[in-house]
C-alpha cells in the first residue's frame, strides 16, 4: 500500500522520468527537434489557471481523480480506527507549449513515446521516500476523452487550447500512513481422509 502522499509523487515520478530520460538523449547527441533546455514541468490546476501561462515546454496536470473499479473487499465496520484501504486513479493532462508548431509537436511525439515505453512504473521509477510499499507499482495507460470534455477543461482553466492528451494512472493502493493492513480472509482450505464413522475411535 501508499501513503495519501502518493497522489502527489505519481506526478512528480513522471516528471523527473521524462527529464531524465532527454537528459540522457542529450549526452547522447540524440535529442533531434526535442529542445534541451526547456521545462518539463509538473503543476496542478491552480497555477495554470491563475498563474501566466508557460511560454514553452511540457506540463503535467492532475486534474481528475475517482475510485478504481478495482477494490479490495472489506468488511462493513463501525470501527474509526479499523485500518481501510482505497485503490484510486489519476487523470493527468500532458501538455506542449511552444511558439512553433515544430517544438511543440516534437515535445509532445516524444512524451508520448517515452510515457508508452515506461507504461509501467515500479519502485525504481516511482520517487518519493516512506511513500509506497516495495512491491508498488503504477501503470499509465493513455486515456481517450472527447473533444467536448477537453474544450471544457481549457475553458475551466481559462485558456486557449494547447496540444494535449489525457493518461489514466492506475491502479493507486491507498492507506493511512502507520496503519497495519492485512490481506482480508476469502476462503478456507479443508483436509478429508478415508475413514469409516462408525469405526472410527473404536478399539
Amino acid at each position: 500500500m501508499a501513503t495519501i502522499a502518493a497522489v502527489n509523487q505519481v506526478g512528480e515520478s513522471v516528471v523527473k522520468l521524462l527529464n531524465d530520460r532527454r537528459s540522457l538523449l542529450a549526452a547522447a547527441g540524440q535529442l533531434g527537434d526535442l529542445p534541451a533546455s526547456v521545462e518539463i514541468a509538473h503543476i496542478s490546476m491552480t497555477r495554470l489557471a491563475h498563474d501566466p501561462e508557460p511560454t514553452a515546454g511540457l506540463t503535467f496536470m492532475l486534474y481528475r481523480i475517482e475510485p478504481s473499479e478495482f477494490q479490495w473487499r472489506e468488511r462493513p465496520s463501525r470501527e474509526p480506527e479499523r485500518p481501510s484501504t482505497l485503490g484510486v486513479d489519476l487523470l493527468f493532462m500532458l501538455s506542449a507549449w511552444s511558439a512553433t508548431s515544430k517544438e511543440e509537436q516534437a515535445m509532445m511525439s516524444w512524451a508520448m513515446l517515452e510515457l508508452h515505453r515506461h507504461a509501467l512504473l515500479d519502485r525504481s521509477l516511482l520517487v518519493g521516500d516512506g511513500v509506497w510499499d516495495r512491491d508498488e507499482t503504477v501503470q499509465l495507460v493513455h486515456e481517450r476523452v472527447s473533444d467536448d470534455t477537453l474544450f471544457r477543461l481549457w475553458d475551466a482553466l481559462q485558456h486557449r487550447y494547447r496540444l494535449s492528451t489525457s493518461y489514466r494512472a492506475r491502479v493507486i493502493r491507498l492507506a493511512q500512513a502507520g496503519e497495519s493492513i492485512y490481506p482480508v480472509v476469502v476462503g478456507k482450505r479443508l483436509g478429508f481422509a478415508p475413514a469409516d464413522p462408525l469405526t472410527e475411535g473404536a478399539s
